[in-house]
Protein backbone atom coordinates (compact mmCIF):
# COMPACT_ATOMS: atom_id res chain seq x y z
CA UNK A 1 0.00 0.00 0.00
CA UNK A 2 1.44 3.39 -1.06
CA UNK A 3 1.46 6.36 1.30
CA UNK A 4 -0.56 9.45 0.37
CA UNK A 5 1.62 12.58 0.53
CA UNK A 6 0.34 16.16 0.31
CA UNK A 7 2.77 18.70 -1.22
CA UNK A 8 2.09 22.38 -0.48
CA UNK A 9 3.70 24.73 -2.99
CA UNK A 10 3.33 26.43 -6.35
CA UNK A 11 3.78 24.14 -9.33
CA UNK A 12 7.30 24.77 -10.57
CA UNK A 13 10.69 23.22 -10.92
CA UNK A 14 11.03 22.60 -7.16
CA UNK A 15 7.67 20.86 -6.82
CA UNK A 16 8.38 18.89 -9.98
CA UNK A 17 11.62 17.71 -8.35
CA UNK A 18 9.59 16.46 -5.37
CA UNK A 19 7.29 14.58 -7.71
CA UNK A 20 10.16 12.99 -9.61
CA UNK A 21 11.77 11.84 -6.36
CA UNK A 22 8.65 10.47 -4.65
CA UNK A 23 6.08 9.49 -7.29
CA UNK A 24 7.36 5.94 -7.71
CA UNK A 25 6.63 4.86 -4.12
CA UNK A 26 3.90 7.31 -3.03
CA UNK A 27 0.56 8.75 -4.10
CA UNK A 28 1.11 12.52 -4.41
CA UNK A 29 -1.38 15.38 -4.16
CA UNK A 30 -0.62 19.07 -4.78
CA UNK A 31 -2.09 22.07 -2.94
CA UNK A 32 -0.77 25.38 -4.35
CA UNK A 33 -1.45 27.35 -1.14
CA UNK A 34 -1.83 26.70 2.57
CA UNK A 35 -5.50 27.65 2.29
CA UNK A 36 -6.04 24.97 -0.36
CA UNK A 37 -4.15 22.49 1.81
CA UNK A 38 -6.38 23.28 4.80
CA UNK A 39 -9.51 22.55 2.78
CA UNK A 40 -8.10 19.21 1.62
CA UNK A 41 -6.95 18.19 5.08
CA UNK A 42 -10.44 18.75 6.46
CA UNK A 43 -11.79 16.12 4.04
CA UNK A 44 -8.87 13.75 3.46
CA UNK A 45 -6.07 12.21 5.47
CA UNK A 46 -2.43 11.95 4.45
CA UNK A 47 0.55 9.99 5.73
CA UNK A 48 2.76 13.11 5.58
CA UNK A 49 2.84 16.73 4.42
CA UNK A 50 5.69 18.38 2.47
CA UNK A 51 5.63 22.16 2.88
CA UNK A 52 7.83 24.07 0.43
CA UNK A 53 8.62 27.27 2.32
CA UNK A 54 8.16 30.38 0.13
CA UNK A 55 10.79 33.11 -0.06
CA UNK A 56 11.02 34.99 3.23
CA UNK A 57 9.14 32.43 5.31
CA UNK A 58 7.92 35.11 7.69
CA UNK A 59 4.85 33.14 8.85
CA UNK A 60 6.43 29.69 9.01
CA UNK A 61 5.64 29.11 12.70
CA UNK A 62 1.99 30.15 12.38
CA UNK A 63 1.49 28.05 9.25
CA UNK A 64 2.98 24.92 10.83
CA UNK A 65 0.81 25.28 13.94
CA UNK A 66 -2.28 25.76 11.76
CA UNK A 67 -1.46 22.60 9.79
CA UNK A 68 -1.01 20.66 13.02
CA UNK A 69 -4.41 21.79 14.26
CA UNK A 70 -6.09 20.73 11.02
CA UNK A 71 -4.18 17.41 10.73
CA UNK A 72 -2.95 16.47 14.23
CA UNK A 73 -0.37 13.69 14.25
CA UNK A 74 0.53 14.06 10.57
CA UNK A 75 4.32 14.58 10.20
CA UNK A 76 5.41 17.70 8.28
CA UNK A 77 8.58 17.88 6.19
CA UNK A 78 9.69 21.47 5.51
CA UNK A 79 11.88 22.37 2.52
CA UNK A 80 13.48 25.72 1.75
CA UNK A 81 16.04 27.29 -0.56
CA UNK A 82 17.37 29.32 2.38
CA UNK A 83 19.75 27.57 4.76
CA UNK A 84 19.19 29.69 7.86
CA UNK A 85 19.94 27.82 11.14
CA UNK A 86 17.54 30.03 13.07
CA UNK A 87 14.73 29.29 10.60
CA UNK A 88 15.40 25.54 10.88
CA UNK A 89 15.26 25.68 14.70
CA UNK A 90 12.02 27.69 14.65
CA UNK A 91 10.42 25.25 12.20
CA UNK A 92 11.34 22.20 14.29
CA UNK A 93 10.16 23.90 17.49
CA UNK A 94 6.86 24.71 15.74
CA UNK A 95 6.33 21.01 14.94
CA UNK A 96 8.23 20.20 11.75
CA UNK A 97 9.48 16.61 11.71
CA UNK A 98 12.45 17.46 9.47
CA UNK A 99 13.93 20.32 7.41
CA UNK A 100 15.59 19.76 4.02
CA UNK A 101 17.43 22.56 2.18
CA UNK A 102 17.20 22.82 -1.62
CA UNK A 103 18.79 21.81 -3.88
CA UNK A 104 19.02 18.19 -2.76
CA UNK A 105 19.55 14.82 -4.45
CA UNK A 106 16.32 12.77 -4.79
CA UNK A 107 17.63 10.12 -2.40
CA UNK A 108 17.94 12.66 0.41
CA UNK A 109 14.27 13.60 0.15
CA UNK A 110 13.20 9.95 -0.03
CA UNK A 111 15.35 9.11 3.02
CA UNK A 112 13.96 12.01 5.04
CA UNK A 113 10.37 11.09 4.18
CA UNK A 114 10.94 7.42 4.98
CA UNK A 115 12.47 8.36 8.34
CA UNK A 116 9.57 10.57 9.47
CA UNK A 117 7.02 7.95 8.36
CA UNK A 118 8.85 5.27 10.36
CA UNK A 119 8.98 7.58 13.37
CA UNK A 120 5.24 8.18 13.09
CA UNK A 121 4.60 4.43 12.86
CA UNK A 122 6.71 3.77 15.96
CA UNK A 123 4.97 6.54 17.88
CA UNK A 124 1.57 5.11 16.99
CA UNK A 125 2.71 1.67 18.10
CA UNK A 126 4.02 3.01 21.41
CA UNK A 127 0.77 4.90 22.02
CA UNK A 128 -1.19 1.73 21.27
CA UNK A 129 0.93 -0.37 23.65
CA UNK A 130 0.57 2.22 26.38
CA UNK A 131 -3.20 2.17 25.98
CA UNK A 132 -3.09 -1.62 26.17
CA UNK A 133 -0.99 -1.38 29.33
CA UNK A 134 -3.53 1.02 30.80
CA UNK A 135 -6.02 -1.82 30.38
CA UNK A 136 -3.73 -4.58 31.62
CA UNK A 137 -2.61 -2.53 34.60
CA UNK A 138 -5.98 -0.98 35.41
CA UNK A 139 -6.06 -1.24 39.20
CA UNK A 140 -9.86 -1.41 39.25
CA UNK A 141 -9.79 -4.59 37.15
CA UNK A 142 -7.63 -6.57 39.58
CA UNK A 143 -9.74 -9.29 41.18
CA UNK A 144 -10.07 -8.32 44.83
CA UNK A 145 -13.36 -9.56 46.29
CA UNK A 146 -11.81 -10.90 49.50
CA UNK A 147 -11.04 -8.57 52.44
CA UNK A 148 -7.38 -9.67 52.41
CA UNK A 149 -6.93 -8.65 48.77
CA UNK A 150 -8.94 -5.44 49.19
CA UNK A 151 -6.48 -4.44 51.90
CA UNK A 152 -3.55 -5.12 49.57
CA UNK A 153 -5.24 -3.15 46.76
CA UNK A 154 -5.70 -0.17 49.05
CA UNK A 155 -1.93 -0.14 49.63
CA UNK A 156 -1.18 -0.56 45.91
CA UNK A 157 -3.34 2.44 44.92
CA UNK A 158 -1.85 4.62 47.63
CA UNK A 159 1.81 3.68 47.19
CA UNK A 160 1.78 3.89 43.37
CA UNK A 161 1.82 7.68 43.63
CA UNK A 162 4.90 7.79 45.85
CA UNK A 163 8.59 7.80 44.86
CA UNK A 164 9.83 5.62 47.72
CA UNK A 165 11.22 2.09 47.57
CA UNK A 166 8.55 -0.61 47.87
CA UNK A 167 8.93 -4.14 49.24
CA UNK A 168 6.41 -6.73 48.01
CA UNK A 169 6.17 -9.99 49.96
CA UNK A 170 4.12 -13.09 49.33
CA UNK A 171 4.35 -16.75 48.44
CA UNK A 172 5.47 -17.86 45.03
CA UNK A 173 2.79 -17.37 42.38
CA UNK A 174 0.80 -14.70 44.21
CA UNK A 175 1.37 -12.04 41.53
CA UNK A 176 4.28 -9.96 42.84
CA UNK A 177 5.66 -9.27 39.36
CA UNK A 178 2.24 -8.19 38.07
CA UNK A 179 1.72 -5.86 41.03
CA UNK A 180 5.12 -4.25 40.43
CA UNK A 181 4.06 -3.44 36.87
CA UNK A 182 0.72 -2.12 38.11
CA UNK A 183 2.49 0.23 40.50
CA UNK A 184 4.84 1.52 37.80
CA UNK A 185 2.20 2.08 35.12
CA UNK A 186 -0.03 3.93 37.58
CA UNK A 187 2.79 6.13 38.89
CA UNK A 188 4.27 9.45 37.69
CA UNK A 189 7.07 7.37 36.10
CA UNK A 190 4.69 5.47 33.79
CA UNK A 191 6.17 6.93 30.57
CA UNK A 192 9.71 5.96 31.59
CA UNK A 193 11.35 2.49 31.44
CA UNK A 194 10.12 -0.41 33.54
CA UNK A 195 12.92 -2.97 33.88
CA UNK A 196 12.64 -6.40 35.53
CA UNK A 197 15.46 -8.53 36.94
CA UNK A 198 14.98 -11.96 38.51
CA UNK A 199 17.94 -12.21 40.88
CA UNK A 200 17.48 -15.96 41.41
CA UNK A 201 17.74 -16.87 37.71
CA UNK A 202 21.08 -15.20 37.00
CA UNK A 203 24.37 -16.79 38.14
CA UNK A 204 26.05 -14.76 40.86
CA UNK A 205 29.14 -14.25 38.69
CA UNK A 206 27.02 -12.44 36.08
CA UNK A 207 24.51 -10.71 38.33
CA UNK A 208 26.74 -7.74 39.21
CA UNK A 209 27.34 -7.04 35.52
CA UNK A 210 23.61 -7.47 34.82
CA UNK A 211 22.65 -4.90 37.45
CA UNK A 212 25.46 -2.36 37.19
CA UNK A 213 26.97 -2.98 33.75
CA UNK A 214 30.63 -3.41 32.92
CA UNK A 215 33.47 -1.67 31.12
CA UNK A 216 35.28 -3.17 28.18
CA UNK A 217 37.93 -5.60 29.41
CA UNK A 218 36.38 -5.97 32.88
CA UNK A 219 36.50 -9.74 32.39
CA UNK A 220 37.48 -12.19 29.66
CA UNK A 221 34.35 -11.97 27.51
CA UNK A 222 33.73 -8.24 28.06
CA UNK A 223 34.59 -7.10 24.53
CA UNK A 224 32.57 -3.88 24.82
CA UNK A 225 31.11 -1.56 27.45
CA UNK A 226 27.61 -2.56 28.56
CA UNK A 227 25.01 -0.54 30.45
CA UNK A 228 23.42 -2.38 33.36
CA UNK A 229 19.79 -2.57 34.40
CA UNK A 230 20.06 0.45 36.69
CA UNK A 231 21.20 2.62 33.78
CA UNK A 232 18.50 1.20 31.52
CA UNK A 233 15.84 2.04 34.12
CA UNK A 234 16.99 5.67 34.54
CA UNK A 235 13.97 7.88 35.17
CA UNK A 236 11.74 4.84 35.62
CA UNK A 237 11.36 1.77 37.82
CA UNK A 238 13.59 -1.27 38.44
CA UNK A 239 11.86 -4.41 39.73
CA UNK A 240 14.17 -6.77 41.63
CA UNK A 241 12.43 -10.12 41.95
CA UNK A 242 13.76 -12.53 44.60
CA UNK A 243 16.29 -9.93 45.69
CA UNK A 244 17.06 -11.90 48.88
CA UNK A 245 19.22 -14.13 46.66
CA UNK A 246 21.79 -11.31 46.31
CA UNK A 247 25.21 -11.98 47.82
CA UNK A 248 26.45 -9.76 50.65
CA UNK A 249 28.71 -7.90 48.22
CA UNK A 250 25.82 -7.08 45.88
CA UNK A 251 23.63 -6.20 48.85
CA UNK A 252 26.23 -3.59 49.78
CA UNK A 253 26.20 -2.09 46.26
CA UNK A 254 22.40 -2.08 46.22
CA UNK A 255 22.35 -0.23 49.54
CA UNK A 256 24.64 2.43 48.09
CA UNK A 257 22.42 2.91 45.02
CA UNK A 258 19.34 3.27 47.20
CA UNK A 259 21.04 5.83 49.46
CA UNK A 260 23.26 7.80 47.06
CA UNK A 261 21.69 7.07 43.64
CA UNK A 262 25.19 6.30 42.34
CA UNK A 263 27.39 3.33 41.42
CA UNK A 264 30.32 2.26 39.22
CA UNK A 265 30.23 -0.25 36.41
CA UNK A 266 32.13 -3.47 36.91
CA UNK A 267 35.76 -2.77 36.03
CA UNK A 268 35.21 1.00 35.92
CA UNK A 269 36.07 3.92 38.21
CA UNK A 270 33.60 6.49 36.88
CA UNK A 271 30.71 7.18 39.25
CA UNK A 272 27.34 7.15 37.49
CA UNK A 273 24.24 8.91 38.82
CA UNK A 274 20.79 7.38 38.28
CA UNK A 275 17.23 8.31 39.11
CA UNK A 276 15.53 4.95 39.65
CA UNK A 277 12.67 3.83 41.83
CA UNK A 278 13.26 0.29 43.15
CA UNK A 279 10.49 -2.22 43.78
CA UNK A 280 11.83 -5.38 45.45
CA UNK A 281 9.99 -8.66 45.93
CA UNK A 282 10.62 -11.88 47.80
CA UNK A 283 8.80 -15.04 48.83
CA UNK A 284 11.24 -15.55 51.69
CA UNK A 285 10.84 -14.61 55.35
CA UNK A 286 13.18 -11.63 55.17
CA UNK A 287 13.04 -10.94 58.90
CA UNK A 288 14.22 -14.50 59.58
CA UNK A 289 17.07 -14.06 57.10
CA UNK A 290 18.15 -10.87 58.89
CA UNK A 291 18.06 -12.56 62.31
CA UNK A 292 20.10 -15.47 60.92
CA UNK A 293 22.71 -13.05 59.59
CA UNK A 294 22.01 -14.03 55.97
CA UNK A 295 20.72 -10.62 54.88
CA UNK A 296 22.15 -7.20 55.70
CA UNK A 297 20.21 -5.48 58.44
CA UNK A 298 20.96 -1.98 57.11
CA UNK A 299 19.68 -2.92 53.66
CA UNK A 300 16.56 -4.44 55.23
CA UNK A 301 15.71 -1.17 56.95
CA UNK A 302 16.43 0.80 53.77
CA UNK A 303 14.34 -1.39 51.49
CA UNK A 304 11.48 -1.98 53.92
CA UNK A 305 10.19 1.60 53.61
CA UNK A 306 6.78 0.81 52.12
CA UNK A 307 5.48 -2.74 52.20
CA UNK A 308 2.76 -4.66 50.39
CA UNK A 309 1.90 -8.24 51.33
CA UNK A 310 0.03 -10.33 48.76
CA UNK A 311 -2.10 -13.02 50.44
CA UNK A 312 -2.06 -16.59 49.09
CA UNK A 313 -5.18 -17.95 47.38
CA UNK A 314 -6.11 -20.05 50.42
CA UNK A 315 -6.55 -16.78 52.34
CA UNK A 316 -8.71 -15.19 49.62
CA UNK A 317 -11.26 -17.90 48.85
CA UNK A 318 -13.78 -15.35 47.56
CA UNK A 319 -11.37 -14.56 44.68
CA UNK A 320 -10.88 -18.15 43.51
CA UNK A 321 -13.94 -18.50 41.28
CA UNK A 322 -13.69 -15.08 39.55
CA UNK A 323 -9.92 -15.60 39.17
CA UNK A 324 -10.50 -18.99 37.54
CA UNK A 325 -13.05 -17.47 35.14
CA UNK A 326 -10.63 -14.69 34.18
CA UNK A 327 -7.78 -17.12 33.55
CA UNK A 328 -10.09 -19.40 31.55
CA UNK A 329 -11.07 -16.56 29.21
CA UNK A 330 -7.49 -15.37 28.74
CA UNK A 331 -6.08 -18.84 28.13
CA UNK A 332 -8.87 -19.81 25.73
CA UNK A 333 -8.03 -16.78 23.60
CA UNK A 334 -4.34 -17.63 23.72
CA UNK A 335 -4.84 -21.33 22.90
CA UNK A 336 -7.64 -20.61 20.37
CA UNK A 337 -9.96 -23.04 22.18
CA UNK A 338 -13.62 -22.55 23.05
CA UNK A 339 -14.64 -23.54 26.59
CA UNK A 340 -17.64 -21.92 28.28
CA UNK A 341 -16.81 -22.47 31.93
CA UNK A 342 -16.38 -24.94 34.78
CA UNK A 343 -18.73 -27.64 35.96
CA UNK A 344 -20.13 -27.18 39.52
CA UNK A 345 -17.91 -30.06 40.70
CA UNK A 346 -14.78 -28.30 39.43
CA UNK A 347 -15.82 -25.02 41.07
CA UNK A 348 -16.24 -26.86 44.39
CA UNK A 349 -12.90 -28.61 43.87
CA UNK A 350 -11.15 -25.30 43.21
CA UNK A 351 -12.72 -23.69 46.28
CA UNK A 352 -11.60 -26.50 48.59
CA UNK A 353 -8.05 -26.88 47.21
CA UNK A 354 -5.14 -25.23 49.06
CA UNK A 355 -3.37 -23.93 45.89
CA UNK A 356 0.23 -24.13 47.20
CA UNK A 357 1.42 -22.64 43.87
CA UNK A 358 -1.25 -19.93 44.01
CA UNK A 359 -2.22 -18.07 40.82
CA UNK A 360 0.64 -19.54 38.80
CA UNK A 361 -0.46 -23.08 39.67
CA UNK A 362 -4.10 -22.22 38.91
CA UNK A 363 -3.13 -20.86 35.51
CA UNK A 364 -1.10 -23.98 34.67
CA UNK A 365 -3.93 -26.23 35.90
CA UNK A 366 -6.55 -24.46 33.78
CA UNK A 367 -4.27 -24.44 30.73
CA UNK A 368 -3.87 -28.21 30.94
CA UNK A 369 -7.60 -28.68 31.47
CA UNK A 370 -8.42 -26.59 28.37
CA UNK A 371 -6.06 -28.68 26.25
CA UNK A 372 -7.47 -32.06 27.33
CA UNK A 373 -11.15 -31.11 27.68
CA UNK A 374 -13.33 -32.02 24.68
CA UNK A 375 -16.63 -30.57 25.94
CA UNK A 376 -17.93 -27.06 26.57
CA UNK A 377 -17.39 -27.24 30.35
CA UNK A 378 -14.25 -28.28 32.19
CA UNK A 379 -15.02 -31.47 34.12
CA UNK A 380 -13.20 -32.96 37.15
CA UNK A 381 -11.48 -35.64 35.04
CA UNK A 382 -9.75 -32.89 33.04
CA UNK A 383 -8.31 -31.28 36.17
CA UNK A 384 -5.07 -32.41 37.80
CA UNK A 385 -4.49 -31.08 41.32
CA UNK A 386 -1.61 -32.84 43.10
CA UNK A 387 -1.45 -32.92 46.86
CA UNK A 388 1.80 -31.22 47.80
CA UNK A 389 3.26 -31.28 51.26
CA UNK A 390 4.51 -27.86 52.27
CA UNK A 391 8.07 -27.90 53.55
CA UNK A 392 9.39 -25.46 56.08
CA UNK A 393 12.41 -23.73 54.51
CA UNK A 394 15.61 -24.73 56.23
CA UNK A 395 18.83 -22.77 56.48
CA UNK A 396 20.92 -23.35 53.38
CA UNK A 397 23.95 -25.49 54.25
CA UNK A 398 27.35 -24.54 52.98
CA UNK A 399 27.74 -28.02 51.42
CA UNK A 400 25.21 -30.12 49.54
CA UNK A 401 23.10 -32.51 51.66
CA UNK A 402 24.23 -36.09 51.99
CA UNK A 403 21.30 -37.21 49.86
CA UNK A 404 22.83 -35.62 46.80
CA UNK A 405 26.16 -37.39 47.25
CA UNK A 406 24.82 -40.44 45.47
CA UNK A 407 25.14 -41.97 42.06
CA UNK A 408 24.20 -39.80 39.10
CA UNK A 409 20.96 -41.78 38.56
CA UNK A 410 19.99 -41.51 42.23
CA UNK A 411 20.77 -37.79 42.27
CA UNK A 412 18.71 -37.25 39.10
CA UNK A 413 15.73 -39.18 40.54
CA UNK A 414 15.83 -37.20 43.78
CA UNK A 415 15.91 -33.86 41.97
CA UNK A 416 13.11 -34.91 39.59
CA UNK A 417 10.91 -35.93 42.53
CA UNK A 418 11.51 -32.60 44.26
CA UNK A 419 10.71 -30.66 41.07
CA UNK A 420 7.52 -32.66 40.47
CA UNK A 421 6.43 -32.17 44.08
CA UNK A 422 6.84 -28.40 43.65
CA UNK A 423 5.24 -27.96 40.20
CA UNK A 424 8.70 -27.62 38.61
CA UNK A 425 9.37 -24.38 40.49
CA UNK A 426 13.09 -24.53 41.13
CA UNK A 427 13.14 -22.20 44.15
CA UNK A 428 10.64 -24.38 46.03
CA UNK A 429 12.35 -27.59 44.97
CA UNK A 430 15.70 -26.21 46.19
CA UNK A 431 14.10 -25.39 49.55
CA UNK A 432 12.79 -28.97 49.82
CA UNK A 433 16.24 -30.35 49.02
CA UNK A 434 17.94 -27.98 51.46
CA UNK A 435 20.18 -26.32 48.88
CA UNK A 436 20.30 -22.87 47.29
CA UNK A 437 18.46 -22.19 44.00
CA UNK A 438 21.80 -21.59 42.30
CA UNK A 439 23.11 -24.97 43.49
CA UNK A 440 20.01 -26.68 42.16
CA UNK A 441 20.22 -24.80 38.87
CA UNK A 442 23.82 -26.01 38.47
CA UNK A 443 22.77 -29.63 39.04
CA UNK A 444 19.78 -29.31 36.70
CA UNK A 445 22.05 -28.15 33.87
CA UNK A 446 24.69 -30.74 34.70
CA UNK A 447 22.17 -33.60 34.64
CA UNK A 448 20.38 -32.30 31.53
CA UNK A 449 17.00 -31.97 33.24
CA UNK A 450 14.50 -29.89 31.26
CA UNK A 451 10.84 -28.87 31.36
CA UNK A 452 8.73 -27.42 28.55
CA UNK A 453 7.75 -24.31 30.54
CA UNK A 454 11.27 -23.37 31.53
CA UNK A 455 13.00 -20.62 29.60
CA UNK A 456 15.67 -22.21 27.45
CA UNK A 457 19.24 -21.62 28.55
CA UNK A 458 20.98 -19.16 26.26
Amino acid sequence: MTDRILIIGELGSEVQAFADALAQDNALSLAPTVLDAGKRLQKESYAAIIFDLPEGGAQTTDILRTLQQVAPGTPILVTSKVQDPRMIVEAVQAGASDFVTRPFPPEKLRLSLRRILETRSLKNEIDYLRREQDIVYDTDRIISVSPAMQKAMSSIRRLAQTESTILITGETGTGKSFVSGNIHFNSPRRHKPFVKVNCANIPETLLESELFGHERGAFTSADKTRAGRFEQAHGGTLFLDEFCELSFGLQSKLLRVLEDKSFERLGGNKTLQVDVRVIAATNRDIEALVSQGRFREDLYYRINVLRIHLPPLRERREDIHPMANYLLGRLCRSLKKSVDGFSPEVVELFQSYAWPGNIRQMSNTIERAILVEEGRLIRPESVSLPEIKRHTPAAEPETPPVGLRLTIDQERDMILRALEDNLWIQKDAASQLGISPRALNYRVKKLGIAHHRWRKNK
